[in-house]
């Protein structure tokens, strides 16, 4: 330690004991204990916090790779043109004609691709706001479902 070995220590407590007497001496190396105790204390939670940041960091690098991934396969999916039927064309059977009385049942129109994307985006944003305004802590509190509002479609 430092270099410093039995002769030297014994030297510097005797030399300690003349200076400051043997009242003061005890309360000195207790106020010297704390003050070691309180440092290591300090550090090690100094390391917790960097240790901890470090894994926020990797989690956020992680979302926003799984982000950037979505984000590109939707995109490509909106550029890939539908096939049209004439390439599949069907099989050669018997159609029962429908009846002209019954009009075709309305349904919703879906999402272009889009669409889809904005609100995947927007959910993710919301999702992320959530996060980072939510104190370090763990929670059991579920978040809140980002396509809660839309209605389903059967």
């Amino acid at each position: 330690m430092f270099g410093i070995g039995m002769p030297e220590l014994i030297l510097i407590a005797v030399v300690a004991l003349i200076v400051l007497g043997p009242k003061k001496l005890p309360d000195l190396a207790k106020s010297m204990g704390r003050a070691v105790r309180e440092f290591k204390k300090a550090t090690s939670e100094l390391k917790e916090t960097f240790q901890v940041d470090s894994e926020i960091g990797e989690a956020k690098k992680a979302f926003e790779e799984f982000h950037a991934e979505v984000d590109k396969t939707i995109r490509s999916e909106a550029e890939r043109p539908e096939t049209p039927a004439a390439e599949n064309p069907p099989t050669p059977r018997a159609i029962p004609a429908a009846p002209a009385a019954t009009p075709p049942a309305a349904t919703p129109a879906e999402p272009s691709s889009s669409e889809k994307l904005d609100e995947l985006k927007k959910a993710f944003e919301t999702w992320n706001a959530e996060k980072s305004s939510a104190p370090e802590t763990e929670t059991s509190a579920q978040p809140a479902a980002p396509f809660a509002d839309k209605p389903k479609s059967t």
